[in-house]
Order: structure tokens, then sequence, then C-alpha cells
């Protein structure tokens, strides 16, 4: 549905920019290209699974462990904002588990799909890419001016979920996850 009316050029930039992200704690992307009107790229193929899968398995992660899983996230953060490169969309399902290691995958895609998506009709300021429940309130209002800290933010969010084993901000619809996440403080 996005393919219709993304930039391609645009699109094809942006996945160059994060394939340039060669770090130990970031699932690089290997190639990307176009065939007819699908736009896509490959990453390797990561033995373990998502943060997302464990938590559907209700698996209950120590303190330590949230720590490691923080600790590799951050560090790949601060390896692409450094770059000037932001995630936009971290959550337990980017979050892939590989011994006792944390990788984040899609890194990326979500600047790729925002920055090539047409504008015509909207404003860049009403473009609002990522997951509800793992986004900061200038994200979910589609800031233009959102910056690197929308990552951090989304990580406290995470952390949040490995600890309790539920997501802080929830709701039956995306429309009341999003109202949650401006209204409701988190249970402590």
């Amino acid at each position: 549905e996005l393919a219709a009316g993304v930039n391609r050029e645009r699109f094809r930039r942006e996945i160059q920019v994060a394939a340039q992200l060669q770090h130990p704690h970031i699932v690089p992307l290997l190639a990307a290209g176009e065939q007819g009107d699908l736009l896509w790229y490959t990453m390797p193929f990561i033995e373990g699974e998502s943060l997302r899968t464990a938590l559907e398995r209700k698996r209950k992660f120590t303190v330590r462990e949230v720590m490691r899983i923080v600790h590799d996230v951050v560090d790949a953060l601060a390896f692409a904002h450094a770059r000037g490169v932001i995630h936009r969309d971290i959550k337990p399902a980017n979050i892939l588990t590989q011994g006792s290691h944390a990788l984040v995958a899609d890194f990326g895609v979500a600047k790729a799909l925002s920055a090539a998506m047409p504008i015509s009709g909207m404003t860049t300021s009403g473009i609002a890419i990522g997951t509800p429940a793992y986004m900061a309130p200038e994200q979910l209002a589609g800031d233009a001016s959102a910056d690197h800290r929308m990552d951090i933010y989304a990580v406290g969010l995470l952390a949040y979920e490995l600890v309790t084993g539920v997501s802080p901000f929830t709701g039956p619809s995306p429309r009341e996850t999003l109202a949650a996440q401006l209204t409701h403080d988190p249970q402590p």
C-alpha cells in the first residue's frame, strides 16, 4: 500500500545510510532494491528470537538480563545517533537476542519510509511513523523537530515492559493506546 506513493529515490538514499551502520548490536542491511512496484531490503538471518516472542511466551527477565539488553540497545543507538541516524521504532519486535547479546533490527527503515512518503495532501509534521505503544509524545504528534531522544524514550518503555512483563501504555485500539501515552502515568 505504501509503495504506490513512496519517493523511491529518497527511500533508496535512506536505506543506503542505514546500510552503512556497522555495529555489533545492529542487524545490518545487506542489500536493497526494487522489483516492479515492490521495494525490498535484506538482512542476515539471526539465530534467536525477538523480545516480543519472548514476552509472548511469558518469559521473565531478571534485572541483570534487562540491564544487559538495555546496554546493548543503547550502545547501538549511541553509535547510530552519533552518525545522525534515528531508529524511530524501538520496540520488543525489533530487538533480537543472539546468545547473550541483543541486536537492534530494522534500523533506518522507519526513517526511509517517513522520508519517502508523499507530502501532497499532508504536512511533514503530520506524518507519524512508529508503533503507538512505544512512541514518544513528540513522535505521536508528528513533530518534525523530534530527534534522537524519541529512541531513548522508547528504550525506557522497552525496559519497563521487560521488567514488568506488560507494556506501560496499552489500549484496545491504537487510538486509545495513543491517548494513554498522553494522559496516563505508567503503574510504578
